[in-house]
Order: C-alpha cells, then structure tokens, then sequence
C-alpha cells in the first residue's frame, strides 16, 4: 500500500507544471490603442487617466519637479524609454492594508513613481538618477518603482538610484523596485543604494529591505541586483538581496517561482531587539512561504551586522566629508553624469544624469532631389558612425548670386529741351557662371535705360538702380547707376539756360 501511495504521489510530481505560477491574473492584455507619451506634461496626466494604456516615445528629464507618485491599473510600455533624474519626496494619496509575519494588519501608505499598482502591467521601463527621500509618521513602503503591487506583472524594467526611509510608525519597508505586495518580476535589474532608519524608540518596528521587493509574493526571475543597503532598526529585521520577507502575507495569491536571478553587493544592518531574530540571507530574507521553483540563483553578498546601536548605519559615515565634484560627459552609448566623492573616506554617488548622445556630421546626399522627385539624405555619428537621422528632402534652386556695382555715366544719350545730342554709355555688367540670354532692366528708365545687351544709357541727372537676372534664374546681380552732366556739359548748360537751370 505505501509503494502505491509512493508511486503515485511521483506521478502527481511529475505532472506539476515547471514553470512558475503567474500572479498577475488579471493584469491588462496588450492593448490595441495607446496614448504616446513623449514629454513630462504627458507623464503628469496619466494621473488623471489611471486605467490607460500608455507607450513612452521618448527619454525624459525628470529634473527639478518633486514627482507625486501615482496609482496605475492600465498598461504602461516603456519601450526602451528611460526616466532620468527622478526626484520623489512625498507618499501617495492610497492608503492600503499591509500585514506582518504574524497577519498583524496596518494602514500603510506608498511612495515610489508608481504609489500603487493594482492589476497592471509594466514593461521595458528604464528609471537613472532616482532620488526618493521619506521621512513620516505613517507605516510605509517604498520602491523607486512603485511602493505596493498587487496582481501585477513588472517586465523587463530597470532602476537606478537611492531610496532612503526615515520612519517613526511599526509596519516599513524599503524595495529597490517595489515596496510591498505580490506580482510577477522578469528579466528587471536593480542598481540601488537603500537606507533604513527607525525612529521609533516606543515600539519594535516590523522592518523589511530588498533589492527587488521588501515584503510580499512574487515570482521573480532572471533578475539581477546590485545592494548596497543599510538598516538601522530597533526591532524586527528582514533584509534579503532579492526579497526581504518572502510571505503571502494574507493574500489570495499563489508563487513558486524564484530561479535564475544573480545579486550582489552588501547589507549592514543592526536589530535593536531583546527577542532578537536579524534575518539577512543573499535571496529570500526570511522564508515565510517557500517557492516551489528555486534554484539557479547566485550571489556574491555580504551580511554586515553590527551589535553598535548608537550610531545611524549611513552609506557615507566620514565625519569630516569633504566631496570633490566631477562631470562624465555622455558618449554615443553611456550617459553622462555628476560624481560626488569624499576625499576622505571615498564614499561617493551620482546624480545629474545626462542621456547617451551622438555627434551629428554634415547632411550626406543619398539620392539628389530634382525639380520632379524627393531626395534623401542622412546623417551620421562623427564618432561611432551610427545613422542618426535619414529623411526625404526637397529640391531647392541655388540661391541667387547678387553682386552689386557702381556705375557712373557722363552725358545723356537725347535731350530734345537742350536742342544738342551728347552721347555717353557704360559697359554692360556679366555674370561670370551665367549662359545663355541675360534679361536686363531699369528701376527708372528716366533717368538710365538699359537695352538688352547690358548697354545702360544716361538720360537725366538723377540715381536708379539697374538688373539682371538669368532666363533660369540662377544668376542675377544690380547694379547703382548714377548719372551726371560732364563739365562741357554744364558749361552749356549754364551758357544757355543760366546758372539757376542746374540748380
């Protein structure tokens, strides 16, 4: 009888799926319309529009706005796109029940770019340069993601920043991506500082810190983290480089997935607890529900406990700082950036980000435009030679070339109220590229007239202004055309008519 119960329990094993259980049942499909978000006033309205589905288009600067965290219940692509320099000091408006190891229940509050994701997808989402900086009374949670996540599925997403928790309540937690809650994270990466600090001397705190979420459910998988956390706590510790407690936490939700995720770096911590319990493990902090997929994870980690519960465990604890400021400029495939570095005790982190740029060259012609069809042109990185830009173009004439001239005539070629001819000319203007028939006129043939092989023709004291252009239209010039009397000129003028004729 018990080899039959064993052989069948080995059947039932061997018919449980291998892959990991989706917890976000219900997050959005991939929807069929988009609303294109290309600068911050489009990132600003999707709190007026929580349930969208929004593609991001284009990398923005998030510098010099204290972002408001926002719930999301929709679909939001990041497309490649990245956020950068993220500035987050206050929690969101949701409130949200969250439970401790023992289902102890609290309403918490969420900050993080995201306050609360319920029933969403996230996907292909970059985030540089974050700065989020909490200092409350509330229970809280927070990831430069989002704080809480519920049935949601996070793909593909990056973060890149420091998030730092000042708290005085009992229920906290600080994620590199989310706060709390249960969900799905594949193919993310984690690139953050974390700090912790407990204020409340009254009460144990229930503290909670990950590289990839502090507290919750979750399948996670080819993720990877690099921690550099920091936990100062005078009550319950769990610190973990991927999930600080690994719990349902009283959620209706189901995981079993955690495989193939690499973690790096170090957490410092102290519990300041009589009944002490300081978990702080490489993966899963403390193991409240056990997934049933967990292999393939591998860290390089090291837990730093210290038993000094004077002192504040701070990422720069030089007692003197002194920073040196240094700018990286950005290159055709890394971004820019502002170093900050202690002389002393070398502590150091970056903000100011500026995104990877190329360096345009001239327009290089593709196809020629004509006066019948488009043509193309492109340019390229001087640098690394990518192509930046390629578009149709259309044809334009050369502008003309003008050159101008003065040109003074003596005489007048006939002038009946003199009752003498006088005869005097200047010599046509060319244009040097010009073929063909050149098209001559005057501005006031009054005073110089022009015939049409460029002779002008002096024909009463006075100034214009005579043209040409050529029968394509790619040449002309002008040229000032004074005309005066000669000195015999005046002489009989004066002898005729009197002194007050050529005044």
């Amino acid at each position: 009888m018990m080899k039959k119960l064993l052989s069948l329990l080995l059947v039932l094993l061997f018919l449980l799926p291998a892959g990991g259980v989706a917890l976000a049942e219900s997050a959005a499909q991939e929807p069929e319309d988009w609303i294109e978000i290309s600068d911050l006033d489009g990132l600003l309205a999707v709190a007026d529009d929580p349930d969208g589905n929004y593609l991001l288009t284009a990398d923005i600067d998030m510098a010099g706005i204290d972002w408001k965290p926002i719930p999301f219940r929709g679909f939001f692509d990041g497309a490649g796109h990245t956020l950068y320099n993220l500035q987050i000091g206050t929690v969101g408006e949701e409130v949200r029940v969250t439970r401790d190891g023992n289902l102890k229940s609290y309403d918490t509050v969420f900050s993080g770019f995201f306050s609360v994701l319920e029933n969403a997808t996230v996907r292909d989402l970059q985030i540089v340069g974050a700065t989020l900086a909490v200092d409350g009374t509330d229970h809280c949670f927070v990831g430069l993601l989002a704080g809480y996540m519920y049935r949601s599925s996070i793909q593909g997403c990056s973060v890149q920043g420091r998030a730092w928790l000042i708290n005085h309540a009992v229920q906290s937690g600080v994620g590199g991506l989310v706060g709390y809650g249960a969900g799905d994270f594949g193919y993310c990466s984690a690139d953050v500082e974390l700090v912790f600090e407990d204020r409340n001397l009254e009460s144990r705190c229930e503290q909670f810190m990950g590289g990839i979420l502090a507290c919750g459910l979750v399948n996670i998988e080819d993720c990877k983290v690099q921690i550099d956390g920091y936990d100062s706590c005078h009550g319950y510790v769990h610190n973990g480089g991927l999930v600080g407690m690994y719990y349902y936490c009283g959620m209706d939700v189901h995981a079993q997935s955690v495989r193939r995720n690499e973690i790096r770096g170090q957490i410092s911590f102290f519990e300041d607890n009589p009944d002490r319990r300081a978990y702080c493990e490489p993966t899963l902090g403390e193991e409240m529900s056990v997934p049933g997929n967990y292999y393939s994870n591998e860290s390089e980690f090291e837990r730093n406990e210290t038993r000094d519960y004077d002192k504040v465990l701070l990422p720069e604890q030089c007692e003197e700082p002194e920073y040196h400021t240094t700018l990286t400029s950005p290159t055709c495939d890394t971004w820019g950036y502002v170093l900050h570095e202690c002389k002393n005790c070398g502590y150091h982190w970056t903000d100011t980000y500026f995104p990877p740029q190329h360096t345009p060259g001239d327009w290089e012609i593709v196809e020629s435009a004509d006066e019948t069809h488009e043509g193309v042109r492109e340019k390229h990185c001087t640098v690394c030679g990518e192509l930046i830009v390629r578009e149709s173009y259309s044809y334009e004439p050369p502008e003309p070339v003008y050159s101008e001239e003065i040109v003074a005539v003596q005489g007048v070629e006939s002038t009946e109220t003199l009752g003498v001819l006088f005869h005097g000319s200047a010599q046509a203007m060319r244009a040097k590229d010009a073929t063909g028939l050149l098209i001559w006129s005057s501005d006031d043939p009054a005073i110089a007239s022009v015939d049409q092989n460029g002779t002008i023709h002096g024909l009463s004291r006075g100034q214009t202004t005579v043209r040409y252009s050529s029968e394509d239209g790619l040449y002309s010039g002008v040229c000032t055309v004074t005309v005066y009397y000669s000195f015999w000129q005046w002489l009989l003028i004066v002898f005729f008519f009197g002194w007050l004729w050529y005044v």
